[in-house]
């Protein structure tokens, strides 16, 4: 004897409502998105199963963790698969936020002890509560460069933009432009340049892209960041570091080679470019090979 399978138990809209915790017209959104596909009675009804009160729980529990309605379908339709990475993602999107409340509850914390203190403090507070605003408002503005992705791993960068190690850097840099791009001081800075930007920028390709076409669009920055950019001298500096590259490269290739190549080739403008990395990486081997040698040659071409 054959045994049956249990039936699953069918809901009409409002019992599957009230048994999944949710409003008909909540139900009916789902629907129009894919999330939910109820059957349907000869004259039209929805019919829920069992099944589907499984997936409202999911789909209710992606929502709490903040993810969009989008999202939610494309991890419940591949399941094993989606959830992983989205869960990843969604929780670097909550500590994104967790850092910009923290940021936020400081400024209400340092407001309260000001106006505790009299009218000359709470001038102050304000100010504070203001600049907080400020920065976390210019960190948005930053996200616009780069894949969500990318986001994820840039977004502090920005938070306390630029970090200590690149300012003082910056700084030291800047004391240097005078000097000989192919001299000991330029080429030891420009080492010291790469080890603090590798870690950060060069290894991900799309980060890259991201800080690449941020710095492009500079020009539109937010005030304060383009004032810093103007403070620390870095369009000198990125001038500066990519004629430190060059002096580099000028070794790798004949003299003749050299004379050859216009003015504007044998000083790129551009020291973040991926082929420029690319070929200065290279040009880091011990000794530079052949490699290296094609690729600055094809970073001058370009």
């Amino acid at each position: 004897m054959l045994r049956k399978e249990p039936v699953s138990k069918l809901y009409r809209i409002h019992q599957f409502a009230q048994a999944a915790g949710v409003t008909g017209k909540a139900l009916r959104h789902y629907e129009r998105l894919g999330l939910l596909k109820p059957r349907r009675t000869d004259a039209g009804y929805r019919l829920y199963a069992d099944a589907d009160l499984d997936r409202i729980e999911r789909i209710t529990a992606l929502k709490f963790l903040g993810l969009p309605l989008k999202q939610i379908k494309a991890v419940l339709d591949r399941p094993g698969v989606a959830l992983p990475e989205a869960l990843r993602l969604q929780r670097g999107v909550l500590e994104q936020r967790q850092r910009a409340l923290a940021r936020a509850i400081r400024a209400i914390e340092e407001a309260e002890e000001a106006f505790s203190s009299g009218q000359a403090a709470e001038a102050a507070a304000w100010k504070r509560i203001i600049e907080a605003i400020t920065v976390q408002n210019d960190v948005e503005f930053m996200k616009k460069y780069y894949s969500d992705e990318a986001w994820l791993k840039r977004q502090q960068y920005y938070e306390h933009w630029p970090p200590a190690e690149f300012e003082d850097l910056f700084r030291e840099i800047g004391a240097a432009l005078g000097e000989d791009p192919a001299g000991q001081r330029a080429q030891a800075l420009k080492t010291r340049w790469r080890e603090v930007l590798n870690p950060r920028v060069t290894g991900d390709p799309a980060v890259q892209a991201g800080a690449l076409a941020a710095w492009n669009d500079r020009e539109h920055w937010p005030e304060p960041m383009r004032h810093k950019v103007r403070d620390l001298k870095l369009e000198e500096i990125v001038d500066f570091l990519a004629r430190v590259m060059s002096a580099n490269w000028k070794k790798l290739i004949t003299a003749e080679e050299w004379i050859k190549l216009p003015e504007s080739r044998r000083h790129p403008t551009e020291p973040w470019n991926q082929w420029v990395l690319r070929a200065q990486m290279a040009l880091e081997e011990d000794p530079p090979g052949e490699n290296a040698r094609a690729l600055v040659l094809r970073v001058m071409e370009l």
